[in-house]
């Protein structure tokens, strides 16, 4: 038989009983035996009878000989991710919301680009879902399935918008239609998640063209008015988008994500004027999982000072293309 030191063992089984001194005996057996069962001639119960002498649980005489005493422990590192806002800088700020290529609409994108460029603007805010990704959609397809032919008409879109808006900010925030792709990679193939291509930055080249990317959880905050896609805050909307948005954020606020445009004020005890808004949005109002709904097409023009201050557009864009 092969016997191993206590002074060896003992270290391990203390180190144990520091980590989990709630744990019962046999458990911490367990834990010592698949890790350092070698060390104990791989014998549960020997590993047991160790435990109990460090804890002292071996008799009296066990009590007096044990060396574990508990130590003063700290607060273990928390797993928190900070989501720092994303600060539009100041000037005139053209929002687009829900494009959702290929079922993006050329209509509302040249009324609302033509608009914007008219009133010199300083940047353009994509505010979530670019892209559809119905090819990789959990959801039953309703057509053929082609993710490379969507990623192909996104690029294109993408470069359209980057010479439009040459010398301007360029920024996308992730919708959740965005991230399709990437928890696509978390579901199918964990293993893959850190390639390029589970970006859809790195999938559509924004960052060679000019795009900041602003991630799914993080707000944009435009001055004092935070900017949300919309699926991250899960609102209601029995009333309107605006309406559940300021339910849930008792402040100022813009979403998207409804497809929908609406405005909800309420003055508060201090005498400032709280404004919501939702927006429009730029794709197929008549798409196949929806094809009666109450959406519109509609964009934002948010003016952005150095002091906070903001003012918003809200537009909606009608059939025929007029902006009002």
């Amino acid at each position: 038989m092969h016997i191993v030191a206590a002074r060896t063992v003992n270290p391990i089984v203390k180190e144990m009983l520091e980590k989990f001194p709630h744990l019962p005996t046999r458990s911490i057996a367990r834990i010592i035996l698949f890790n350092h069962g070698d060390l104990f001639n791989n014998d549960i119960e020997r590993i047991r009878s160790v435990v109990r002498y460090q804890r002292g649980t071996n008799g009296e005489k066990s009590r007096e000989n044990a060396g574990f005493i508990p130590k003063k422990t700290k607060i273990p590192n928390s797993w928190y991710i900070e989501r720092t806002p994303y600060n539009l800088k100041p000037g005139y700020w053209l929002i687009l919301s829900d494009i959702h290529v290929p079922f993006h609409m050329v209509k509302p994108i040249e009324a609302a680009i033509s608009y914007a460029k008219d009133a010199g603007v300083t940047g353009l805010l994509i505010n979530g879902d670019f892209q559809d990704n119905s090819a990789i959609s959990r959801w039953a397809p309703t057509r053929k399935r082609d993710f490379d032919a969507e990623l192909m008409v996104a690029v294109e879109l993408v470069n359209f918008l980057s010479y439009e808006f040459r010398g301007k900010a360029l920024v996308l925030k992730e919708g959740n239609h965005d991230y399709r792709l990437e928890r696509l990679f978390q579901v199918k193939n964990p293993e893959l998640m850190g390639i390029p291509l589970a970006a859809m930055d790195t999938a559509l080249g924004l960052e060679a063209k000019g795009f900041d990317i602003v991630s799914q959880s993080q707000k944009v905050m435009a001055g004092e008015l935070p900017i949300f896609h919309g699926h991250e805050v899960s609102i209601a909307t029995a009333v309107n988008p605006a309406r559940g948005l300021f339910l849930k954020l008792k402040s100022w606020g813009m979403c998207a994500h409804h497809h929908r445009t609406s405005e909800h004020s309420e003055r508060n005890v201090q005498d400032t004027l709280l404004t919501t808004w939702s927006l429009g949005c730029m794709c197929d109002l008549k798409p196949d999982y929806a094809p009666y709904n109450n959406w519109n097409w509609g964009f934002a023009m948010v003016t952005v000072a150095k002091n906070g201050y903001f003012e918003v557009e809200n537009k909606r864009i009608l059939s025929n293309g007029k902006v009002v």
